[in-house]
């Protein structure tokens, strides 16, 4: 059955949102800019670039993700050499003061609103797992993520700060591709619009994760 996933109301939704997100919070992008170059400048452990990019997973094919940058340089090359990215980010000893701040309220991953404007992500799908995650989870016959874009939030990611399971995180993804495959255009935007709320109420929650 033809995935839905393209559908005309999705794709002007995520293009339309984004363009007006990032106008509107062009000036947080400055702020933050300046408060990661200031810091960079004043502490050596700080030291380092705007953005952090690394290489995730989308409808099957790799792209360039980025963030704001919020670690330290051994974090980042920790991820460069293949660790598990969230591993690295969750272990404080490895976030920039600054850094630190920005993860708590989700502010770090404002610059996925190009990714999303470009096409290459979502606003709403599974979370954009790395290369070998991603073919892990190929290997154990999960390939949902092959088939559709990944989402700067989604079912699983509004789990934030609750007590779940794997198996629970699989199920919320597997339902949402479900809807994908069979629910209407706008029944698909009515969720759509529903996770977006629930993702502002985990980041006023500043669970960190």
């Amino acid at each position: 059955m033809k995935s839905r996933y393209n559908g005309v109301v999705k794709v002007v939704f995520d293009k339309a949102l984004s363009t007006i997100l990032i106008f509107v919070t062009s000036p947080l992008w400055v702020l933050i800019s300046l408060a990661i170059l200031a810091e960079s400048l004043l502490s050596p452990a700080g030291r380092g670039g705007l953005f952090h990019s690394e290489v995730r997973v989308s409808a099957g094919r790799p792209f360039d993700l980025y963030k704001f940058r919020i670690l330290k340089a051994g974090g980042e090359r920790a991820i460069k050499a293949g660790a598990v990215p969230k591993a690295v980010e969750n272990d404080p000893m490895n976030s920039t003061k600054v850094g630190w701040a920005l993860k708590k309220f989700g502010l770090d991953e404002l610059p996925q609103l190009l990714n999303i404007l470009s096409g290459r992500m979502s606003f709403v799908g599974p979370r954009p797992k790395p290369v070998a995650e991603y073919e892990a989870e190929i290997e154990r016959g999960r390939d949902f993520r092959a088939r559709l874009r990944a989402g700067l939030t989604g079912p699983v990611q509004v789990m934030k700060g609750t007590s779940r399971t794997e198996d629970d995180q699989v199920r919320a993804d597997f339902a949402y591709a479900e809807l994908l495959e069979r629910g209407t255009q706008l029944r698909i935007l009515a969720f759509d619009i529903k996770i977006l709320f629930k993702t502002l109420l985990v980041m006023l929650k500043a669970t960190g994760e």
